[in-house]
């Protein structure tokens, strides 16, 4: 309801409501105090009945807080003129959030007796002292601020005493349940302490610091890391500290690389990513500055129109900030586009389109806007107050989750969802022109040889040049850059730069009250993942509002008060392998070592020979740069795991479309690779019991890749292998391993298809078995269980199909099935009968396939996998097939028409297996694709209609040019537009109708058990 009111009215103003309500925060912002309020009276003139749903009691708030910060003197009596006519005029009343925000402005003026006025007569409106301390308008300063006026009130022995006295009550009950989280939240029990071993936080000694690989983005990780290592902040500062960072550490790296600029020594080590972020920074923000003053001049003057638009919002940020996220996100899509092929509608090497480029630009500084407003709205008495709240409601007791939507209700009240709201107008023009002033500035230093002399010269060229392109029969505008840039892009891992504020979070994540408040301290973003659907997120907001999100919510608080740390002695291990340099067990080695390919002799005139050379190379090529893509990967990890060491940790999680969860940082995470899960390891430990350490033999064979075994026989292989598991405990890594000698045994552990999860295991189960009663042992292993391919499960389940249900163990048998082999037998009947027949791919084929190939296109064609995609992962696999002499089996030109062959054999088993299952796929892609054309009632009937008008309208224009004939006259051209239905007001409108009608494009949309309404995001445009 509130989504379809904001949009009101939209032809007539341009904007939406929400819009025009951002554009007037905006102007408060920039201090144009009188204008906003213009603005709001205005649109409560205009729009009445739209305003009433769409402006609550936070615009207001928002207002009043502006004339509170007026410079150069606060506007103190029109504030209280806005408060006394907020429920008078327009019948808003006012909550918690307009006193915090009142009574705060008026001691900050030194207004003392105003202060106590507004303090009494927010506890005659039912509010409470409580309610105050709560809102997120109030820093912690500004609650320090009221207690020490509300002490002086009581030694003054002033009248008003006994109100004061109430307030340092409240104040003290508020920080004594501070007191008791923070207590809750960093004590760990004497047991724990012990088995951990956890140290006070130090500085890593240089005997035991990770060799880095110096790329810009593991730099700029390290320096948002170094609070960690400090003993200056803990708990709610450290984690605010953290998460605010990210670009400023940034920007004074780039300013610290400018002052050692012209001392080679100085300079010698720097990266060429670094010293163009470094060289382009200054000059990008003196143009954003400049820009910045012609918007603010406009705004005083009212002579530009387009920067009084778009130049509130840009003169909300720093130019520093502004210039190195344009810097960074320009630089992570183009050496995303050049790695992974981003741009998807795009041929690779092509570059960005410019259209995305620009909004993701506009986005990015939308969001940052967003991060430092939010950044100054929270307080530790919030934080304490939402987390008890969490912990009382993930129990799941009707009582607490009764408390958990009460809290729920009042956040929706003081929520400011309108301040999200920039027309594409202003995103345009913001980052249009952020584009224009980094290629006017971006240079890389280009190098060019005489073919006649051999001199090399150098010159300065534009580092990205933006260019239109013709693509499958449409032109595209394209930001691409340098061919300089391409190569760096190969060796520097700029990709992830950004993403150093998703860490995991030193205390217990916000718990998620709404469905954009939650996670991370200073940051609302959406609890579900998904890209710019307008559509997802209203139906999100709908879910929300009617309170359905309850439990979905109560559930992702429960994941994220998990209270993690790291596994020391596994941690010990990996800094040991990484800083060796050589590749092992998933780490890769610190260089490619594998040859470059010989061109053949013969490459003039043998065209098969050239072009296997011309594969050969590519692979090569790809190599490298997976090799250092992998590299740089895994350093994110061991920093972020170092950098912990010493500190529990927390992971807020969130939703995909479908409704499953998962961590929110991105590289270090419970559910992340072999290497993160061996690493981690639960805070706080449980008695292991008799059950538990069976449970720990079979997760150890498990890991070791035994999981096909019955239960007692995977029991049975663990007590065979007793004594070396012992051994991997005792001495995991012996040196001579680490020296690159290939003759040197391998522990129990490196044999294992996981094998730092092993590790972990190894050490866990050695010290369970060493201590006096291993069933009394405390564990923190955490040990992870999953399903035999859940899609196949769930259609067979639904088709009540035994034999699939058979192949993926939802029926009981002596040891577990397994599907993929299974898959894989059927694959090589297939081919056996095709090679008799002489086929060509069958006979090349034959005994070269594993289990591993089938796997990912079993796992993911209940998903929806194409033919292409399955070649495409069916070729990778390939790939990695080589000889004995380390060639590849296949021939590299081949491998696709041989993957194609093998993708249409594993779908052609998969039918033979799972035939309910291929039935209710079938059943369910035809139902998508019906709702898909399908066409809204509300639209086909507007569109029925509109058919009539137009009929009606064609027949009353025939009628009187008729008429204009007869009598001899001509038709007014203003006559013609009113009645011909193609033209004049409404055309447009008529035309969208009528393209919907003839080209439906519906959505599909569900809702799950848990009150999630999934909308279904993929859509084909042509």
């Amino acid at each position: 309801m509130r989504e379809d009111s904001s949009s009101v009215h939209y032809l007539q103003t341009g904007k939406s409501l929400n819009e025009q309500l951002s554009v007037m925060q905006a102007c408060l912002v920039n201090g144009s105090i009188d204008r906003a309020q213009r603005m709001l009276v205005g649109l409560y003139k205009l729009y009445p009945e739209a305003m009433k749903e769409v402006a609550d009691v936070s615009v207001h708030n928002e207002i009043i807080s502006g004339l509170l910060a007026a410079k150069p003197q606060p506007l103190t009596t029109e504030a209280l003129l806005w408060y006394d006519q907020m429920e008078r005029t327009y019948m808003i009343k006012p909550n918690a959030n307009t006193f915090a925000i009142l009574i705060r402005g008026f001691i900050k003026n030194d207004m003392r007796n105003v202060g106590i006025v507004l303090m009494q007569e927010m506890l005659r409106s039912g509010l409470t002292f409580n309610n105050m301390l709560h809102s997120a308008y109030l820093s912690d300063q500004d609650i320090d601020q009221i207690k020490q006026v509300a002490r002086s009130i009581v030694d003054d022995g002033h009248e008003n005493k006994e109100l004061a006295a109430k307030l340092i009550e409240a104040v003290g009950s508020a920080e004594k349940q501070i007191s008791e989280y923070y207590q809750n939240t960093e004590e760990t029990t004497d047991n724990t302490k012990m088995d951990k071993g956890r140290d006070p936080v130090t500085q890593v000694g240089k005997e035991n610091e990770l060799i880095s690989s110096g790329v810009m983005g593991i730099v700029q990780l390290k320096n948002t890391l170094k609070s960690l290592y400090s003993n200056e902040l803990e708990g709610y500062n450290l984690q605010m500290r953290l998460e605010r960072d990210t670009y400023d550490s940034e920007i004074a790296r780039c300013r610290e690389v400018n002052k050692k600029r012209g001392d080679p020594l100085l300079s010698a080590d720097r990266d060429q990513i670094r010293q163009l972020t470094a060289q382009w920074l200054p000059q990008l923000e003196a143009l954003i500055e400049e820009e910045q003053a012609r918007c603010k001049k406009a705004l005083e003057t009212g002579t530009d129109r387009a920067r009084m638009q778009y130049g509130k919002f840009l003169t909300q940020l720093d130019a520093p900030k502004i210039a190195i996220i344009t810097i960074l996100e320009t630089l992570r899509l183009n050496a995303m586009d050049v790695t992974k092929n981003v741009s998807e509608s795009m041929p690779k090497y092509v570059g960005i389109k410019t259209v995305t480029l620009v909004l993701t630009l506009s986005n990015a500084i939308h969001n940052e806007i967003r991060f430092e407003n939010i950044k100054h709205r929270s307080n530790r008495h919030i934080l304490a107050r939402n987390m008890s709240v969490a912990k009382l409601a993930s129990s799941g007791k009707l009582f607490n989750m009764t408390m958990r939507r009460a809290e729920a209700m009042e956040l929706k009240d003081s929520s400011r969802e309108w301040l999200d709201s920039w027309d594409i107008a202003t995103k345009t023009r913001i980052g249009s022109m952020l584009v224009s002033m980094l290629i006017e500035v971006a240079r890389v230093t280009e190098s060019s040889s005489d073919p006649k002399t051999g001199v090399i010269t150098k010159r300065m060229a534009p580092a990205f040049m933006h260019k239109n392109i013709l693509y499958r029969g449409l032109k595209y505008g394209v930001i691409s850059p340098h061919g300089v840039l391409r190569e760096v892009f190969k060796k520097d891992s700029i990709a992830s730069t950004v993403s150093a504020r998703y860490l995991p979070m030193l205390i217990p994540p916000r718990p998620w009250l709404t469905y954009n408040a939650g996670g991370y301290l200073t940051q609302n973003e959406p609890c579900v993942r998904m890209k710019d659907n307008a559509e997802q997120l209203r139906y999100l907001k709908m879910a929300s509002d009617q309170d359905k999100l309850h439990t979905l919510l109560a559930g992702l608080d429960s994941l994220g008060l998990t209270k993690w740390a790291i596994n020391k002695s596994v941690f010990d291990v990996v800094r040991k392998v990484w800083n060796s340099g050589i590749e092992l067990a998933g780490i890769p080695a610190s260089s490619y070592s594998a040859p470059e390919p010989v061109k053949p002799v013969d490459h003039e005139t043998n065209k098969k020979a050239y072009l296997e050379y011309m594969f050969q190379m590519r692979e090569w090529n790809n190599g490298i740069a997976n090799q250092h893509s992998q590299r740089c990967d895994c350093n994110y990890k061991v920093e972020i795991a170092q950098a912990f060491l010493n500190h529990p940790m927390y992971f807020p999680h969130n939703i995909d479309f479908r409704g499953r969860a998962y961590p929110i940082p991105p590289h270090f995470n419970h559910l992340g690779n072999d290497l993160c899960r061996g690493l981690l390891l639960f805070d706080e430990g449980r008695p292991l019991t008799e059950r538990g350490l069976f449970w720990l033999k079979i997760h150890m064979a498990n890991l070791y890749g035994k999981d096909k075994l019955s239960h007692d026989d995977r029991v049975k292989f663990i007590d065979e292998n007793y004594d070396r598991i012992l051994e991997s405990a005792d001495n995991p890594i012996p040196e001579k391993i680490l020296q690159g000698n290939t003759e040197t045994p391998l522990p129990w552990w490196l044999e294992s298809e996981n094998p730092w999860q092993s590790l972990a295991s190894c050490v866990e189960f050695a010290a369970a078995m060493r201590s006096p009663n291993p069933a009394e042992y405390v564990s923190h292993l955490h040990i992870h269980q999953d399903g035999t391919c859940n899609g196949l499960q769930h259609y067979a389940a639904m088709g009540r199909d035994n034999k699939g249900a058979f192949e993926v163990n939802l029926i009981p048998s002596d040891k577990p099935q397994d599907v993929y082999q299974g898959i894989l037998n059927i694959v090589d009947r297939l081919i056996e009968e095709d090679a008799k027949k002489g086929v060509r791919e069958a006979v090349l084929l034959q005994g070269k396939l594993s289990r591993k190939i089938v796997k990912q296109t079993v796992m993911t064609n209940v998903y929806g996998v194409t033919l292409i995609g399955a070649r495409e992962q069916i070729s990778a696999r390939l790939r990695e097939i080589k000889d004995e002499h380390g060639n590849h089996e296949f021939e590299l030109v081949e491998i696709s028409k041989i993957s194609l062959y093998v993708a249409k054999k594993i779908f052609d088993s998969l039918g033979e297996i799972f035939t309910q299952a291929q039935e209710i796929q079938n059943w369910l892609n035809e139902s998508a694709s019906r709702i898909a054309r399908s066409m809204p009632a509300s639209a086909l009937a507007a569109w029925k209609h509109m058919i009539i008008e137009s009929k009606e309208s064609s027949k009353r224009l025939r009628e009187a040019i008729s008429d204009a004939k007869k009598s001899d006259t001509s038709l007014e051209s203003e006559k013609v537009m009113e009645l011909n239905p193609n033209l004049g007001p409404g055309s447009t409108r008529r035309k969208r109708l009528n393209n919907l009608a003839t080209k439906p494009m519906n959505t599909v949309v569900w809702t799950t058990p848990l009150g999630l309404t999934v909308v279904q995001p993929y859509r084909k445009f042509t």
